[in-house]
């Protein structure tokens, strides 16, 4: 395992010009594992919305919304020559298709919303993941890791939805948590089923292992 690409950080949704939606993500686990990887002599493109690590031998490239992350890795995958794709950022699942006033009709949002309303509506669409484009139709034939992250169910509820995912985007490993834990351990389940609760300082460790 020579080249790794990973991608981190939370993407913004614009309102207007000027504001936007995002979440509460900063993209700390995915600069973690970059520079754990960097220090095992691997050569790592860290696609972040976030400010860069301290590691001098990572290639950083910035984002902020869900169309630029999306343009970028699909660049990279068409235009570079990755072993594996670590994809833990935080994509918005909907973007905004229309802001409307309290009568519900459209407003014009390509510059910058008035205040003066004293009520809006936003009228949300889903994206398209991004993760499951990167085997088909972007082409990728390395390793593949997803994230998944839920709120407020059971250990066993999330690997069940986990396993799950990560054969809808033909994945090789999921990282699987849930918010109320999630600064604090993870699961790792592979296709074979192998699964492995690590703290979350070990995970960028255990992944590398199970990568090379």
């Amino acid at each position: 395992m020579k080249n790794v690409l990973i991608t981190a950080g939370s993407t913004a949704v614009p309102i207007d010009q000027v504001r936007e939606i995002s979440n509460i993500f900063r993209g700390r686990t995915g600069a973690m594992i970059a520079d754990y990887f960097v220090s095992q002599g691997v050569n790592c493109t860290l696609v972040t919305s976030a400010k860069p690590t301290n590691s001098r031998d990572l290639k950083v490239i910035g984002f902020r919304t869900f169309d630029d992350l999306k343009d970028i890795v699909e660049a990279e995958i068409k235009n570079g020559d990755y072993d594996a794709i670590i994809h833990s950022a935080a994509v918005s699942d909907y973007r905004v298709s229309r802001v409307l006033d309290r009568d519900l009709k459209p407003i014009n949002a390509s510059t910058k919303v008035s205040s003066s309303h004293s009520k809006l509506y936003l009228e949300l669409e889903s994206n398209i993941k991004i993760v499951d484009q990167i085997r088909t139709p972007w082409g990728f034939k390395g390793k593949l890791v997803k994230f998944k992250l839920q709120v407020g169910i059971s250990d066993e509820e999330l690997k069940l939805i986990a396993f799950k995912s990560m054969i809808v985007s033909q994945a090789d490993f999921i990282v699987a948590n849930c918010l109320e834990w999630c600064r604090e351990r993870a699961y790792i389940m592979g296709a074979d089923e192998c699964l492995a609760k690590v703290q979350r300082n070990d995970l960028p460790a255990e992944l590398f292992r199970r990568l090379a």
